[in-house]
């Protein structure tokens, strides 16, 4: 049996097939895809980001300062999310006082659940909050994305140390 032939009863295409070189065709490596933006979503996202709440304008030049990569009024499927972090799958909510309502609430948990089931983190923060202690969202956006330091490794033995004892 030729590799061509073994490739082809494997059932994977040919890289110019739709695959990839490397893996066979198979699913992509790396973080999970975003998931595509609902219709009009780009629109409606740029129309957001021209009426921005002032808080989220506030927080918006604290996360400039701050050098990471969020993006603002980020299309994510058919919602648009305040901020987000893709590096850390992190979105940040500023949330009004029209999201006190109940129906909001409902709304703002389906989008929520949503999320989270694509992959997302959200931290939601009030209007009043964000515009009243900024230093503080900052800092708890900060720890948010930042990763967790790795486990303390073992010492090393150092070049030339003896790999065992022999008695």
């Amino acid at each position: 049996m030729t590799p061509a032939d073994r490739h082809m009863a494997s059932g994977t295409p040919f890289p110019l097939e739709g695959g990839r070189v490397g893996d066979g065709g198979g699913a992509l490596s790396g973080p999970t895809p975003r998931p595509r933006i609902a219709a009009g979503g780009v629109a409606r996202a740029r129309s957001l980001r021209q009426t921005q709440s002032v808080a989220e304008k506030m927080l918006w030049a604290a996360l400039r300062k701050q050098g990471l990569n969020f993006r603002r009024q980020a299309p994510i499927g058919r919602y648009v999310a305040d901020f987000a972090h893709f590096a850390s799958s992190l979105i940040v909510e500023v949330d009004g006082p029209h999201h006190d309502l109940p129906e909001r609430q409902v709304s703002d948990a389906d989008r929520t659940a949503w999320l989270t089931a694509n992959g997302f983190r959200v931290i939601r923060f009030p209007e009043k909050t964000v515009r009243d202690d900024l230093e503080t969202v900052v800092e708890r956006i900060l720890a948010e994305t930042t990763p967790p330091p790795s486990p303390a490794l073992p010492p090393s033995r150092g070049k030339g140390a003896p790999r065992y004892v022999v008695r």
